[in-house]
């Protein structure tokens, strides 16, 4: 038999949910983080703000400080054309947690996988294979890179939900919605720090200032809808689709096209009541949960909540607090998905369009 190496815990994934739950549980529990690629990629991923609230999660990570010191962009303002052709602003400082930030998300990971290293996380990088077993209170992980037990593991394998589904999980997906999206030069004297969204008939838009001099500009459509095959090979056809609405123009005036890329963006859903079939000591956080529509401005801050709630499940002892966790997990899922469908039902004026009437 394979001579496997003890663990506490392990996380797979070293997204920010794994990181973020590795860290939180160092010193008290020794932690591997097994994760499948074998560096950051060079395009860091949509995905590029939190919201003020954020600030207590990133204190208890004790990493409030390296935050601001990273030059992630204070949000401004938001200006939606949402219900009807009308504006509509919302000023960030309204937030009672305050504004939040627009994030260089590589910086983000990056400070996220530093800090896990330094309190003693274990990281695994480059792990192509993970094969799982259960046996008398163990999890034992058959890896690429060694063999590894541990009483409590952790899916944090993002929107794939890899484990989970090795394990006989479902998961409720049947949203075809596809983000397009396209980081873009801007000019270094552009001062626009709104986020734009827009409602149109075959789905939404949004972009905003990143830091570094970037601008994400993307498109929320069906995957079937014929025109978005198009979008995807010519960059230049989806940016002049964009400047067709003013919102949008007029911080588009000196943007060259730059290439398009497409990612899964419907709301993922694993049924928390499947979690102890999976069987004893086993967790899915983050989007391995949950993963949330963009509409909803969520994803980033429901990987380190998650985190911080499956931390408390663990430390408390999983066996007595996993029916808690279930509860936390399964009423964030019921606000997501009631706030979700009113914000679809929204634009009227498109709901005979198929893109519109699928999410009514």
């Amino acid at each position: 038999m394979a001579d496997y190496r003890p663990f506490d815990v392990v996380i797979v994934g070293a997204g920010p949910a794994g990181l973020a739950l590795g860290t939180l549980l160092r010193p008290e529990q020794r932690v591997l983080v097994l994760e499948r690629r074998a560096s950051l990629a060079r395009t860091p991923p949509i995905g590029e703000s939190l919201p003020g609230a954020a600030a207590v999660l990133l204190q208890r990570l004790n990493l409030m400080a390296a935050f601001r010191d990273a030059g992630h962009r204070e949000r401004g303002a938001a200006v939606s054309v949402w219900d009807d052709d009308k504006p509509v602003w919302r000023d960030a400082i309204q937030d009672p947690a305050g504004p939040g930030w627009y994030l260089d998300r590589r910086e983000f990971e990056q400070m996220l996988r530093l800090r896990a290293q330094d309190v003693g996380v274990t990281l695994g990088e480059g792990c192509k294979q993970v094969d799982i077993r259960h046996r008398q209170g163990q999890w034992y992980l058959d890896t690429t890179l060694g063999s590894f037990r541990a009483p409590v593991m952790i899916d944090a394998t993002g929107r794939s939900g890899y484990l989970g589904r090795q394990l006989g999980l479902r998961r409720d997906a049947d949203d075809p919605l596809l983000c397009l999206y396209s980081f873009l030069d801007q000019a270094a004297e552009s001062q626009d720090a709104t986020m734009r969204i827009q409602a149109d008939a075959r789905g939404w838009w949004y972009t905003v200032p990143l830091p570094q001099g970037q601008r994400v500009l993307a498109y929320h459509m069906d995957v079937d809808d014929p025109l978005c095959r198009q979008l995807l090979r010519h960059p230049d056809a989806f940016l002049a689709r964009a400047r067709e609405h003013a919102l949008l123009a007029e911080v588009l005036e000196r943007v060259a096209p730059a290439r398009v890329r497409g990612r899964p963006a419907g709301t993922s859903l694993l049924e928390v009541g499947q979690l102890p079939k999976a069987g004893p000591g086993f967790l899915a956080i983050g989007d391995a949960l949950l993963a949330f529509d963009p509409l909803a401005s969520q994803g980033l801050f429901h990987s380190l909540a998650s985190a911080t709630s499956a931390a408390k499940a663990i430390e408390s002892g999983l066996h007595q607090s996993l029916g808690a966790y279930q509860q936390e997990m399964q009423a964030v899922s019921q606000r997501y998905l009631f706030h979700l469908k009113a914000s679809y039902q929204g634009p009227r004026r498109f709901s005979q369009e198929t893109f519109w009437q699928r999410r009514q």
